[in-house]
């Protein structure tokens, strides 16, 4: 976000004699600071006063975030009564589209409508009619869920069970999920459920050996190094996620590389980071810092500011695989680009009445709501930028597989994709040469087939009718020869 902003900042096209500044609020993903945060930033002070606002500086322009839905939906609720532009870059609910009820709300990351009618398709193209569905215990992974299940239905694929992922830790929750799983016949498992959710289940399943399923995840966890780790892999390995669309920053590698917390005094952030990113600690003047320098006999050194961060081999300069950080970059973007155009209005034009124009150092939270309603532009990397009517962004999603590379590495690799804008056929594409299954699974179970099978009964074949089991999914089902005299002709028909 503040590269954006910097390179906003220097770009003589782009909001020209108008700086740009930021105020950052950690929520601590708790709602009511959440709330708070807001309040600060409307009132230009310190404090959660209602319905007040006293900009010593500057104005405020617009919100940025929050990253979960959950913490999201109070957060819009509350801006739109004032009319404040927020854009996430990572709340997927599909309730957010509503603008009845989030009337100042955008995202520059799809809704989750888009990606489960992506993972149904997913599961149509290799025939997967019995599936297994995890599910978090909050509006991003009920609703989301269900409206796979609903999709499912329309298209005769079965939920083999349905098991809720705890929002707080619960070692009994946590095996009874993997208990299920192991004695499930359902070979594919779909999760919708944040990554920091799912990890202890994760850790649960590992640590029973199970191995011989297929997981799907959404894009809440697809990339996630929180589970894409040695001890769950063997497990994981195979696993068919659904992730925003990867996309390109220029220049943002050598903003990351050239960090340093003596260009930024006084920044809290940086200063944690360092001490995070080469095991020092800083010296501050509490008496009691040199005591704690060395810990159980062993001596950390001081951080001095002369470290190197293009020293270091770990993931945090890495910009090969964007995608949240895109969004964000997008977002900022986007409010520059609704500023700009709030700037450039021409007399008659302007969203007031009569036409008549905002001033860009004094204008109201709706004069700013009208130009990003219809902002649209192409970004540094060419990509095009804009919301739809429900403050939604072009649908496109990235289909990538957890894979182990021949030196031991593990990745996961773009496989296919979605772009619900495209055509009707030309919406999904999957490359299943690029996919590797689970080892694990296809020796123990399927060892003849290319790909995993997951049914809950066998096609009946020709000769053979299908009867349904009293009590059980539609999916579930006998096969009866048919009676003398009469035949099918088809594979799966219900009647002779």
């Amino acid at each position: 976000m503040i590269f954006a902003i910097d390179e906003i900042n220097q770009n003589p096209t782009l909001l020209p004699n108008i700086t740009l500044g930021f105020m950052i609020y950690d929520s601590c993903h708790i709602v009511a600071r959440a709330l708070e945060g807001s309040f600060w930033m409307m009132t230009g002070q310190e404090e959660p006063i209602p319905n007040y606002r006293c900009n010593k500086h500057s104005q405020l322009a617009a919100i940025i975030g929050e990253s979960r839905s959950r913490i999201t939906i109070p957060m819009a609720r509350l801006l739109g009564i004032y009319g404040y532009p927020q854009v996430s870059y990572s709340a997927t609910v599909p309730s957010l589209s509503d603008k009845s009820q989030f009337p100042s709300f955008f995202r520059t990351i799809p809704s989750d409508n888009f990606q489960s009618y992506g993972l149904v398709r997913f599961l149509m193209h290799f025939g997967w009619t019995w599936v297994g569905i995890l599910a978090e215990d909050d509006e991003y992974g009920i609703v989301g869920s269900q409206i796979v299940i609903e999709e499912m239905a329309k298209v005769g694929v079965c939920v083999a069970f349905y098991e809720t992922i705890p929002l707080y830790y619960s070692k009994e929750k946590n095996q009874h999920i993997a208990n299920v799983t192991k004695k499930s016949s359902a070979n594919v498992i779909v999760v919708f459920s944040a990554a920091s959710k799912w990890s202890p289940v994760i850790t649960e399943i590992a640590r029973q050996n199970i191995t011989e399923k297929v997981w799907i995840a959404t894009e809440a966890w697809s990339t996630s190094l929180l589970i894409f780790t040695k001890e769950n892999f063997k497990t994981l390995r195979g696993t068919i996620g659904f992730t925003v669309q990867k996309g390109e920053i220029p220049r943002l590698k050598k903003h990351l590389i050239d960090i340093n917390p003596v260009k930024s005094l006084n920044d809290t952030f940086i200063e944690e980071f360092w001490e995070e990113a080469f095991g020092c600690k800083w010296l501050s003047h509490d008496s009691n810092e040199m005591g704690d320098i060395t810990k159980a006999g062993k001596e950390t050194a001081l951080c001095m500011g002369t470290e190197k961060l293009e020293d270091l081999s770990f993931e945090y300069s890495d910009v090969s695989s964007l995608r949240v950080t895109y969004n964000v970059y997008n977002a900022v973007y986007a409010i520059a680009y609704a500023l700009h155009n709030l700037q450039s209005c021409k007399p008659g034009e302007g969203p007031s009445s009569g036409g008549a124009c905002a001033e860009i150092l004094n204008f109201e939270p709706w004069q700013l709501l009208h130009y990003m309603k219809n902002v649209h532009f192409k970004n540094s990397a060419g990509d095009e930028v804009y919301f739809d009517a429900s403050g939604d962004p072009p649908a496109v999603y990235d289909i990538v597989n957890w894979q182990l590379s021949p030196d031991g590495i593990l990745k996961y690799i773009k496989v296919g994709s979605t772009n619900f804008s495209a055509p009707k056929g030309k919406d999904i594409k999957i490359d299943e040469s690029a996919i590797e299954w689970n080892e694990e699974f296809a020796n123990a179970l399927f060892p003849f087939l290319q790909t995993p099978h997951s049914v809950c009964s066998e096609s009946c074949p020709p000769g053979y009718r299908k009867a349904a089991r009293r009590g059980e999914p539609v999916c579930c089902f006998d096969c009866i020869q048919c009676s003398e005299g009469k035949i099918t002709n088809q594979k799966g028909e219900w009647n002779c």
